[in-house]
């Protein structure tokens, strides 16, 4: 109690100046907001093509396009529009912020601030800068026991820049209130405190990201603010993750160190968001370390691929489309397998775009279709076809690109032996049985026609169409049962588990040995496969071809050697020892 009306006495002498607000780490000027850099604890410096941009970094303003409406209740909510123009994009806003901050242990203080901005960002996707002016619309200190401190003085601005090296990672650096002016906040000297904000944002999964998926995706991002509050360092950090699915389910979380006068104090977030074309809805709860309490926000927001201030005359419009329209593969389908060893990517963009496929650039003709022929690795294989077009309107470039992923599984095709036996037994006891068949069936109509008794050719008949319906029914299931045991192989010849010469004949009724079937189970089962510097056992010296796979399954404690110390690598593997490898790699128990 003696600290606070200490406290008071100082602030009732009108000629004492101290700052209330900037020294406790607060910015008057602070426009960050929306429900979505919240939910990934603001870590939003790194950031781009999204319309909360305006309230972060003004380079990422450069590609992003919409407006926003961001709030919590009538005293906290933020309001901003961001436009296209022939010379960059432009945006307005608006944030209205109310708090309770603490000035000492036990006096609280409510604090408002209303302020307005205009940003300003141009650049292509890879690198844009951008700035921002903004000023206090109104301000108000209420603390208990003295008259209201009020002010709607001071203006200053951030700059920033965008950098995108790679397609799944972009750095972003700004300096918020760059001239660090001051101002009279009744009798206190406050200050706009000036500090320097680095971020990244990092895709680790989706359609264009480290790891290639067309359903999920996966994004961290983290922001790091150093700077200057009155005698002291600030150091403040965001951080967080957002993951989606097919891009219009969204579920954030986030964590942020704030410097306060005593302490930085820490701050958690967990967000959803919804995507409707290009509306969007997101919520957040956070516990907010500059309040120290639980609070949530939703925003709205709409932002179309074009969302224009000023629209050029019809004459000087560039050929663009949007996104989805710049370009369309006809071929090949998703997940496409193929036994070949190339396959043709057809499809068609728009004319005098480039086209990229894994890297290497497509001939486009004058009506945008392009045809090439990409050759194919055994096994799977991700083919990246991206179109890019570049246009100016007025002076300034505009770039706009689109990338879809194929994958192709090349297979590997295997000549079963089995196979062509098959198909010789059916050409044989099928197809000349029905034909023997057919033509005693006339032979019969014939004889009765004539007046002739048929009865015992009939019985035989029906008897032999008995025993040739059942028979064909084997041959069929035999047939099926080869086929499916044909694509068990082919895949395994695919994953690299056996090895087959495209021209030998694998008979898949042939014995196995001993020593292949420990090759295709660790080949299977991913161990490693060690230096060969001596005999594994008597009878598996080094040089033996499967000496390696089976000093690996040696070495795991999945094989050992018999009684007489050999291995018998070269022996057929009978069932029951068959059924003992693959209990010891663990494929039965």
């Amino acid at each position: 109690m003696k600290k606070t009306l200490l406290f008071l006495s100082f602030l009732l002498i009108s000629t004492f100046s101290y700052a209330l607000i900037s020294d406790t780490g607060m910015d008057p000027l602070d426009q960050t907001s929306g429900a979505k850099p919240l939910g990934i604890g603001g870590a939003f410096a790194g950031a781009s093509g999204d319309i909360n941009c305006l309230f972060y970094n003004p380079a990422g303003l450069a590609n992003s396009r919409g407006i926003i409406v961001s709030g919590k209740d009538i005293k906290n909510l933020s309001l901003g529009v961001a436009y296209d123009t022939d010379i960059g994009n432009f945006g307005v806003g608006a944030v209205f912020k109310n708090y309770e901050i603490s000035l000492t242990d036990t006096l609280e203080a409510k604090y408002e601030h209303d302020l307005a901005f205009i940003s300003y960002g141009i650049g292509p996707e890879w690198f844009s800068f951008g700035f921002t002016v903004k000023g206090i619309l109104s301000q108000r200190l209420t603390i208990p026991g003295i008259p209201d401190k009020s002010s709607n003085i001071g203006s200053d601005y951030d700059a920033g820049i965008l950098w995108k090296p790679i397609n799944f990672l972009s750095v972003g650096a700004m300096l918020r209130n760059g001239s660090g002016t001051s101002y009279k906040l009744g009798t206190s000297e406050e200050a706009f405190p000036r500090s320097g904000r680095t971020g990244l944002v990092l895709d680790i999964l989706g359609k264009n990201s480290m790891l290639s998926s067309e359903s999920f995706g996966l994004k961290a991002a983290y922001d790091l603010e150093v700077g200057n509050v009155g005698d002291n360092e600030k150091h403040n950090s965001f951080c967080g993750m957002e993951g989606s699915f097919n891009n219009w389910l969204f579920l954030r979380f986030g964590g942020s160190s704030i410097f306060k006068i005593d302490d930085n104090v820490s701050g958690s977030s967990v967000g959803l968001g919804i995507k409707f074309g290009a509306a969007q809805v997101d919520v957040v709860n956070l516990n907010d370390p500059i309040t120290e309490t639980q609070i949530s926000y939703i925003s709205l927001s709409y932002s179309p691929h074009i969302f224009r201030l000023f629209k050029q005359p019809e004459t000087e419009k560039p050929a663009a489309h949007p996104q989805e329209e710049l370009i369309n593969v006809f071929f090949p389908n998703e997940d496409y397998v193929t036994y070949g060893v190339s396959v043709t990517i057809s499809g068609e963009t728009i004319p005098k775009a480039n086209v990229l496929i894994n890297g290497v650039q497509a001939f486009v003709g004058d009506d945008g279709k392009f045809s090439a022929i990409q050759p194919l690795t055994p096994g799977k294989n991700l083919i990246e076809i991206s179109a890019n077009i570049k246009y100016e309107t007025n002076t300034v470039p505009r770039y706009e690109t689109k990338t879809i992923l194929r994958k192709v599984l090349r297979k590997a095709k295997v000549i079963i032996e089995e196979e062509a036996g098959i198909e010789k037994r059916i050409a044989q006891e099928v197809f000349s049985k029905e034909a023997e068949i057919a033509k005693r069936e006339e032979e019969i109509k014939k004889d009765k026609t004539n007046g002739i008794d048929v009865s015992k050719k009939e019985i035989t008949l029906v008897e032999e169409k008995t025993k040739f319906i059942d028979n064909k029914r084997k041959l069929l299931e035999e047939k099926n049962m080869i086929a499916e045991r044909k694509e068990k192989v082919e895949n395994l010849v695919t994953l690299g588990v056996i090895e087959v010469s495209p021209t030998t004949k694998f008979q898949i009724e042939a014995p196995i040995t001993r020593g292949e079937m420990i090759t295709w189970l660790i080949k299977a089962s991913g161990l490693p496969i060690p230096k060969i510097e001596g005999p594994v056992f008597i009878d598996v010296p080094q040089n033996h071809k499967y000496a390696p796979f089976i000093k690996s399954a040696f070495d795991a404690g999945l094989i050992k050697a018999g009684p007489d110390g050999k291995f018998r690598p070269d022996d057929p593997a009978n069932e029951g020892e068959g059924q003992e490898f693959f209990r010891a790699f663990g494929i039965v128990k």
